[in-house]
């Protein structure tokens, strides 16, 4: 009786996984032309075409009602843990002055017990209309029950208050950590204000994840994800101690969302990769390791090759010696792991692909630049000929335009996010977001790339307009090129026969709607092979 009762069970488990579901009554857009019907089987795609010739399909028909199905979206660069952490966090974003950030800093303690961080940020004084950074003193002042860390939009500046300076040890004696800097006030006091390097002596102190394990973080990282159409993320930085956990998590179905993970530096790195081979699951693969060469351009912590137009006596930080990045690319090349390095500055991006170049010999190991945001004119053509992939974040140019000239100048500027300065040269991209760094909603990005505009269609005519791109091609580095950069084109990134059925469905046509129209789009159903993993219960009110 038990035995019938197992096979039973299977049977039937074996029965919903091969259910034949048919999509039709859509506008298709596969990847490789248009259609009006998806017809999956399982976890996979059986057909796709115009109902009419495809003929009557023997399976579930879901009318779609004339939404829009596009392939399901893949950032290819995002920090999961971190977007889980800022779910549970202060978001500081949409604050207009220091003032109402204080405000909000203030009313949220009051919910904490003391002692307990506070966390978050995303603040940007450059949304206040203000160029110098904050002091930590009035922020102080209405914590004085609680340690403080908020980062700054771009992640590579925090402000921190008296009591997590304190706890860190941080004084006017304090020296500069490497590939940091700790701002100081006219007295030679900190300021409160950590850069790039800086930020550790007081994150070393704060509870990782606030507490949480990454696993957890994911999950509530990955429903977010869903929620926007996203069916991948590229992770740009996962700790080694945290792999056999999400192996786990994935194995027991806890984690759904398709990640490719970049594994973190640290110590015994060329050991780890010579001795371990890379980890490939259907739904987490880790076979990359995250690098960092350099910090970020707003806070002039990018690796230039000339000083910076407003600091001219400064060309940015170096954060990793150009040495080691070449062994490990080296040892990478000769284990079947692929490199990705950030390098934003122009200086950085050449020292990485002179590395690259070394390691590669020639071969085609699809090795990565994350950001690649400012570039050299004659290095631009290296990214196609070394296979080099330039993976880089199209809410970047948009959220940077408002002070990228004064850091490097109008002649510079037109090696600075130049999507279609490499495209033209038949470089791959892969394009993400970066988050929680911008939105997680590719959505933003795919209208960033096609507008080079803000969420108001500022400035008009789009910024440095001649680097746009089509939709078609802005919607290939969201999806094709993107598993590409993960080696995953074979089975994702467009909606064919035979390839895994990731796809997400639209309350519009973002191919031919207006351009604002696209901010305005809803996620109505986001599918992972074949099981709808969201679905909004109605379409929103207009």
């Amino acid at each position: 009786m038990a035995g019938r009762l197992i096979l039973l069970l299977l049977l039937c488990r074996l029965t919903v996984a091969e259910e034949t579901v048919v999509y039709h009554n859509a506008t298709v857009h596969t990847g490789k032309g248009r259609a009006d019907t998806i017809v999956v089987r399982g976890a996979r795609i059986v057909a796709v075409g115009k109902l009419a010739v495809l003929g009557r399909i023997a399976g579930r028909m879901v009318d779609l009602q004339g939404a829009c199905v596009v392939p399901g979206f893949i950032d290819a660069h995002g920090h999961l843990a971190g977007l889980g952490a800022l779910k549970r966090q202060l978001d500081l974003r949409t604050t207009k002055t220091y003032a109402e950030m204080l405000e909000r800093v203030k009313e949220y303690s009051g919910e904490m017990p003391p002692g307990a961080w506070i966390l978050g940020g995303r603040w940007d004084q450059a949304n206040w209309g203000e160029k110098k950074f904050p002091h930590h003193g009035p922020l102080s002042a209405v914590t004085p029950a609680h340690p403080v860390l908020l980062s700054r939009v771009d992640g590579h500046a925090a402000i921190a208050n008296k009591m997590a300076l304190r706890l860190a040890g941080i004084t006017r004696d304090t020296k500069n950590p490497p590939g940091g800097e700790i701002l100081r006030d006219a007295a030679g006091e900190p300021t409160g204000i950590l850069v790039d390097g800086a930020i550790g002596l007081v994150r070393r102190h704060v509870p990782e994840g606030g507490g949480l394990p990454t696993g957890e973080l994911w999950k509530i990282a990955q429903e977010a994800c869903f929620r926007v159409g996203l069916t991948g993320v590229h992770d740009a930085g996962i700790a080694r101690s945290a792999v056999a956990d999400l192996r786990g998590r994935y194995e027991r179905g806890e984690l759904k969302l398709r990640v490719y993970g970049m594994l973190s530096d640290g110590r015994g790195m060329d050991a780890y990769l010579a001795a371990n081979e890379p980890f490939v699951h259907p739904r987490f693969t880790v076979r990359a390791l995250k690098l960092y060469i350099d910090g970020a351009m707003g806070l002039r912590g990018a690796w230039l090759l000339e000083p910076y137009s407003d600091r001219t006596t400064h060309v940015g930080l170096n954060v990793m010696p150009a040495a080691r990045l070449r062994r490990l690319a080296i040892t990478a090349a000769a284990h079947g792991w692929q490199i990705c390095t950030h390098a934003i500055g122009d200086r950085a991006n050449r020292e990485v692909l002179d590395a690259y170049e070394a390691a590669l010999k020639g071969r085609p190991l699809r090795f990565r630049v994350e950001h690649a945001q400012c570039l050299s004119l004659e290095d631009i053509p290296r990214f196609k000929k070394l296979g080099v992939i330039a993976s880089m974040q199209p809410t970047h140019a948009t959220s940077d335009m408002r002070w990228a000239v004064d850091r490097v100048g109008p002649e510079r500027l037109k090696g600075c996010y130049a999507w279609r300065r490499l495209l033209d040269t038949n470089a791959r991209l892969a394009f993400g977001s970066d988050f929680p760094v911008e939105s997680e909603n590719p959505l933003w990005g795919f209208y960033a790339a096609v507008t080079r505009q803000d969420h108001d269609g500022q400035p008009e005519g789009g910024w440095l307009p001649h680097q746009r791109l089509t939709r078609a091609e802005a919607l290939k580095a969201f999806t094709l090129d993107a598993a590409y950069a993960a080696f995953q084109e074979h089975e994702l990134g467009t909606l064919e026969k035979g390839k895994l059925a990731d796809f997400v469905v639209l309350d519009q046509d973002i191919m031919k709607v207006a351009p604002r129209e696209i901010l305005r789009t809803r996620v109505l159903r986001t599918v992972i092979a074949g099981e709808t993993v969201f679905a909004r219960s109605s379409k929103p009110p207009r």
